[in-house]
């Protein structure tokens, strides 16, 4: 039983998603309807979806402009405007010691 419980999936869920003892709540206990855990969960998985559906959204236009070996056609204004908007957000984050784990 040991190994189960510190297997491939904790080793998985507890550095991403849930702290230790939501994974001990969830998975050792079977207690699935643990209130305090699953707004962990879900908010923890929606801020990773966030961030890996942002990072998707561009990867078209990076292999756009990889196989045209050319940036032409695109806005410097707009990729200037974006740069400072993401720039903004990441010295509010940093500055507000917002955890990225």
């Amino acid at each position: 039983m040991a190994a189960e419980v510190d297997g491939p999936l904790k080793r998985l869920l507890v550095p991403i998603l849930l702290p230790e003892k939501c994974y001990d709540q969830l998975f050792v206990q079977w207690d699935l309807l643990h209130v305090p855990c699953l707004k962990i969960l879900l908010s923890k998985g929606l801020g990773l979806g966030i961030v890996a559906g942002s990072l998707l959204v561009k990867l078209p236009q990076v292999f756009k402009i990889l196989g045209a070996k050319s940036a032409e056609g695109l806005s410097l204004q707009s990729v200037m405007l974006e740069l400072v908007a993401l720039t903004g957000t990441m010295v509010y984050s940093i500055t507000n010691n917002f955890p990225f784990r």
